[in-house]
């Protein structure tokens, strides 16, 4: 009686330690999605794991998550940016920006960002690139700004590479949404290109209402000059009448 019972409670007990054992070992592996990369550090020394899973030992390593997705944010320098010209211009743009998939990028970023929260990260991220801006503008006049921001777009795009790949990051894309100044020099100019130039026509139409008023001009002096010979004429008559 008593082997009879022993049997399903040895069975029970191996059940239930198979099922903790594997609960633990689910709580103690961590998986990385497609958006993320893990950073495990301890005992073992630094790992990352990106698009796989790992197990995390406790008290001998602790876990990070670090994110690769697309962060988009404003550049938008509150004090006025100077152009070659010597105009002072207020630009508004988005850049987007994310952490390089290559392990050494990882590596970089998390060295730089891992324990900092978001708001910081993109602090830190908005001031290189409104100094980069700040001198990309002092190059370029106020036309060149406003007629070509893709040219605008490519220069801080290749300017920034060398200071983001410093700190593993990358510059997907960088938009100017507005320039503006108090000045109206963008208002003016708009003007000045609404203007038409003056046509051909226009000169011949002008030029012959001036030849016009020249010969108009000059008629009295015609008549002036005839009038005496007129009055010579009829006095002369007059005299051999008499």
């Amino acid at each position: 009686m008593f082997d009879q019972m022993t049997v399903p409670v040895i069975a029970g007990l191996t059940v239930l330690g198979l099922l903790f054992i594997m609960a633990v070992l689910a709580k103690l592996f961590r998986k990385a999605g497609p958006h993320e990369a893990l950073i495990i550090y301890g005992l073992r020394g630094t790992r990352i794991v990106k698009g796989g899973g790992t197990i995390i030992y406790p008290m001998i390593e602790q876990c990070r998550e670090l994110s690769l997705e697309l962060m988009s944010f404003d550049v938008a320098p509150q004090q006025s940016l100077y152009t070659k010209q010597g105009v002072a211009v207020t630009i508004e743009a988005v850049a987007q920006i994310k952490v390089k998939s290559d392990p050494e990028s990882i590596r970089t970023g998390a060295e730089q960002f891992l324990t900092k929260r978001p708001e910081q990260r993109e602090g830190l991220i908005r001031l290189v690139m409104e100094g980069h801006l700040r001198g990309i503008i002092g190059q370029l006049t106020v036309e060149q700004i406003v007629k070509e921001p893709e040219m605008v777009a490519d220069r801080m795009r290749s300017t920034c590479a060398d200071d983001m790949n410093k700190m593993g990051l990358e510059v997907i894309s960088f938009t100017l949404k507005e320039v503006r100044d108090k000045n109206e020099y963008i208002t003016n100019m708009g003007r000045r290109g609404r203007q038409s130039p003056s046509r051909p026509g226009a000169r011949r139409c002008r030029n012959r209402f001036a030849h016009q008023a020249s010969g108009s001009g000059t008629r009295p002096r015609h008549q002036e000059s005839r009038v005496p010979r007129n009055h010579q004429a009829r006095s002369s008559a007059g005299r051999q009448s008499l």
